[in-house]
């Protein structure tokens, strides 16, 4: 986005040819095909294949600048399936030059500025779409990235592949999301964009510029700093960037004194994919925090840690080795007593230590634990969270075989962390957000029914988007099974296990019994079991479901007393399905 004057004069340095040239190695091309744009409109929409990936180039320059350069999509030269975008909010009036390479260059013929983005289905109502979770407008979603909160937004940025619907390196940039209750979220333009043999930006983490270090800030609005990895197929692979924002997180600065850090400094400690930097400000000391993954050839994954006074130079001072991939840190206070708090170090597989750090140092007290199964990795937690909460969001997988169309992946929902004494010592605990109780549309409840083998509990006509709380005592049951469509779980006395889609958790009866707080979306299953001792994400077989279907609570070998069932339906937090 060239919305401020030092970015443009960052990326005249950056880029060393003018304009962009075309990548050679796609075999069988025609003459590159061009056309030029006035952004006078919200959108400028492109004409989509459906499948995963393509063979097409698309470039896009703006006032004569690269603005993106992405390759390996399907682009549809004549009769779209489906329109993608660029949101070209904030450079309204600017000159945009498109160029295409490919077997379907002929497409750009289609390209076009619009105020809407025409599809076969409305927006945020295709096959398979999340109506309670985020999921991006158009392409690919992996690892939140960016995520803050600022001057009452929340702001959401994730690894997009707006072109294509698979993760593709060289293809990434950063979408962007905000939302005012962690619920309803709104597109915003891409905050990172990829330039094929330049940039392309990864997984990153962001904070408020408290004492002013980039010196653009001022007394009525700080400036926001974001921390990302330059990616594969550029000059500076798996480099460290930090990048300003004076406008609340909208857009950001390319500043080259702040970009492409090599860290480790020696290149024989870096590995392969030195990447996920993660930011945050260390008040006790004044200084900057970079903790970055790294796995030395020869050598153990882990995080290493560096310190900064300028955003410029960075220094090491330790490596925490068995951590992979994505790092958060943050404090929380223990049992919520704000006179004892704990750090927690979390890595992109869901394996966290609880400890203490010093501004320099990573010390865990005792062994690694780990609470978030099934398809659920990279998550963040939102920087400058309003009260100290611990909001954290992360990818949810979906089978990619099952969505090839507008939009792949999602979001898991947002989970608010804490930190408890637990019998094992120091646990964390996870939980839906309060604010998922503003989506209950009405609602039913039972409470304290003993249910007997051969005579299951049933309701009839259950949604297929709705939440689940449910609490029994199982007494001398040896299973209870509770099912819907594309629902069907099973806990087993015999083990204290709960068995689901392809998850097994450990749900042992607590004061003699089970907790369960489920989330159906469309394509997507969620439970916290036990009061937030474990969080689990499954994908949902969304093809078949039917809109409404009966829930049963069956059970096997003794008596179970249900004290509470409750069924809410939830709203969507979707738009209105308009057909444009």
């Amino acid at each position: 986005m060239f919305v401020q004057p030092l970015r443009i004069l960052a990326l005249a340095i950056l880029v060393t040819t003018t304009g962009l040239t075309f990548a050679q190695d796609t075999p069988a091309l025609t003459q590159e095909h061009s056309r030029t744009f006035t952004a006078n409109k919200r959108y400028l929409i492109f004409p989509r294949a459906d499948g995963l990936v393509g063979t097409d180039q698309i470039a896009v320059e703006v006032n004569g600048e690269p603005f993106l350069y992405v390759f390996d999509s399907p682009i549809a030269k004549t009769d779209p399936d489906f329109w993608t975008y660029l949101d070209l909010s904030l450079i309204q009036g600017k000159g945009i030059t498109v160029r295409m390479r490919g077997p379907n260059e002929a497409g750009i013929e289609l390209v076009k500025l619009s105020d809407t983005i025409p599809g076969r289905y409305p927006l945020y109502h295709e096959p398979g779409r999340p109506q309670v979770h985020f999921s991006p407008l158009r392409g690919w979603l992996n690892d939140p990235s960016g995520m803050i909160y600022f001057d009452g937004l929340w702001h959401l940025s994730y690894a997009n592949t707006r072109f294509a619907n698979r993760m593709a390196g060289p293809n990434n940039a950063w979408g962007h999301a905000t939302s005012r209750d962690l619920l309803h979220w709104e597109e915003a333009p891409m905050l990172l964009n990829p330039v094929r043999g330049q940039y392309s930006f990864w997984t990153g983490g962001a904070a408020v510029d408290i004492e002013n270090t980039t010196g653009l800030g001022h007394p009525d609005k700080a400036a926001l700093v974001f921390s990302a990895n330059n990616g594969s197929d550029a000059p500076n692979e798996f480099t460290q960037c930090v990048f300003p924002s004076i406008d609340g997180g909208m857009s950001v600065i390319f500043n080259p004194e702040m970009m492409f850090k090599p860290l480790p400094a020696d290149v024989e400690r870096r590995g392969g994919g030195t990447r996920d930097p993660m930011i945050l400000w260390y008040a006790p000391e004044k200084k900057w925090v970079l903790i970055v993954y790294n796995k030395p050839k020869d050598g153990k994954d882990g995080f290493y840690f560096y310190e900064s006074r300028d955003l410029k130079s960075w220094q090491e001072t330790s490596v925490l080795e068995g951590m992979f991939e994505c790092p958060n840190l943050f404090e929380l206070p223990v049992d919520g007593n704000p006179a004892r708090k704990r750090w927690v170090i979390w890595g992109s597989d869901t394996s966290y230590y609880v400890g203490v750090f010093d501004g320099k140092t990573f010390v865990p007290e005792g062994r690694k634990h780990r609470m978030h199964l099934g398809g659920f990795s990279a998550s963040q937690i939102f920087a400058n969270a309003p009260g100290g909460r611990i909001v954290q969001i992360g990818w949810g997988h979906l089978p990619e075989s099952d969505f090839q169309s507008e939009f792949t992946q999602m979001a898991s929902f947002p989970l608010e962390l804490s930190l408890k004494t637990t019998p094992q010592g120091l646990r964390l605990s996870a939980g839906f957000i309060s604010e998922l109780a503003t989506l209950r549309n009405g609602g039913s409840a039972k409470k304290d029914i003993v249910i007997n083998p051969g005579k299951p509990l049933i309701l009839p006509n259950v949604p297929d988007v709705m939440e689940l709380d449910i609490e029994f005592d199982p007494g001398t049951a040896a299973q209870v099974t509770i099912t819907a469509n594309q629902l069907n779980l099973k806990w087993k006395a015999a083990t204290n296990d709960l068995e689901f889609n392809s998850s097994t958790v450990s749900v042992v009866p607590t004061d003699g019994r089970v907790r369960l707080h489920v989330l159906l979306d469309v394509p997507s299953l969620e439970v916290v079991s036990n009061g937030g001792e474990y969080y689990t994400f499954e994908p949902r077989n969304f093809k078949k479901l039917d809109g409404k279907s009966p829930l049963k609570i069956a059970v096997e070998g003794g008596a179970v007393t249900l004290h509470r069932l409750n069924v809410y339906p939830l709203k969507s937090i979707q738009p209105p399905a308009i057909q444009e």
